[in-house]
């Protein structure tokens, strides 16, 4: 079979490698489509081994088919299922190679094969170009989710990349209607309108008045700040997170699903004064993907606007390189039904 490997900085490529073993509780799977992550970006981009080892099958985001099972795997997976993976439980290793399970391999092995733990029934109506959107979603959903977002309240999401996108999406489809996604690139800001959004552009206005625009202003100590009962920082950008701290009103809730690369200052005066709760949140739950599947499944927003450029196995190194150049681009998937 064909697999994707990883080689070094800015080099990816194609390889044969045997088929995997199939043994009494595994499965195994036929992948459709892969995702190009950003950690897997970065990765690269860096030519690190942080995650992903040199001369290894990697990938996390995938979509497929079973195409055998073990004599021990329940009745409930049969072949012939479409099913999205957790890469995080898909091997008994569990988190420490989940990066290298192999999205960009013809067929990957799931051992200890079950469903709802580490492969995931879709409709058949869904494609594989939504279906494989099912792990970075769980990633949005999961940190829209962890402010605790109830229906009437102002959520805002900073950054319009895959993660933010799908916060979005996520709090759309459950019915969080006033949702403002913030970011600096007009491109990205109307897939997020597509999603269902209001935006703001901090290269246009001021994330204060954006934001005023949108959903009004409340007075704090004195001083009028916009209306906003949450945020979900997908961004990673620290000089708009030090403008939230400045803006927050009382009791607002901030989750923190970016990345940070350097350490950034936090007013704890602003945090006690207000009430303010910072939450971190990584990762996601089997409850979260199930969430996500239903999203998918029945469609509740327009997520295959994300995906924005599709490339063959073969080509995998042009499609790292569109990823990395990141111009115009989502999420970046490969198909390998060829």
């Amino acid at each position: 079979m064909k697999v994707g490997i990883y080689h070094g900085q800015n080099q990816v490529g194609v390889e044969e490698r045997p088929m995997p073993k199939v043994g009494p509780t595994d499965a195994l799977i036929r992948i459709l489509t892969g995702g190009i992550c950003g950690t897997d970006i970065n990765i690269v981009k860096a030519g690190s081994e942080m995650g992903i080892r040199f001369g290894s099958e990697f990938g996390h985001e995938m979509f497929g088919e079973i195409v055998e099972v073990g004599s021990d795997v329940k009745e409930n997976l049969t072949v012939g299922m479409r099913v999205g993976v957790n890469p995080i439980t898909a091997k008994r290793a569990g988190r420490r190679y989940s990066l290298e399970v192999g999205a960009f391999s013809q067929y990957v092995l799931i051992e200890d094969a079950t469903l709802n733990t580490n492969l995931f029934a879709f409709d058949d109506s869904v494609s594989a170009q939504e279906a494989v959107l099912m792990e970075p979603m769980s990633v949005g959903f999961h940190g829209a989710f962890s402010v605790g977002p109830k229906h009437g309240e102002k959520i805002v999401v900073l950054g319009a990349g895959p993660i933010g996108l799908s916060a979005a999406a996520g709090l759309i489809g459950e019915g969080i209607k006033d949702v403002c996604v913030v970011d600096i690139d007009d491109w990205r800001l109307a897939k997020a309108q597509e999603l269902g959004a209001l935006t703001v552009n901090t290269m246009k206005e001021t994330l204060v008045e954006g934001l005023a625009k949108h959903f009004g202003e409340v007075n704090v100590y004195g001083i009028n700040v916009p209306d906003v009962d949450a945020f979900v920082d997908a961004a990673g950008a620290p000089v708009l997170f030090e403008q939230v701290m400045k803006i927050v009103k009382p009791n607002a809730r901030i989750a923190i699903i970016a990345v940070y690369k350097n350490e950034v200052p936090v007013s704890l005066s602003q945090v006690m004064s207000k009430e303010v709760k910072i939450i971190g949140a990584s990762g996601y739950t089997n409850e979260d993907i199930l969430k996500v599947i239903d999203h998918i499944n029945q469609k509740k927003t327009n997520v295959s606007t994300m995906v924005t450029h599709t490339y063959k196995l073969d080509d995998i190194q042009k499609a790292f390189d569109t990823a990395i150049a990141a111009k115009e681009t989502i999420k970046v998937i490969v198909d390998l039904t060829e």
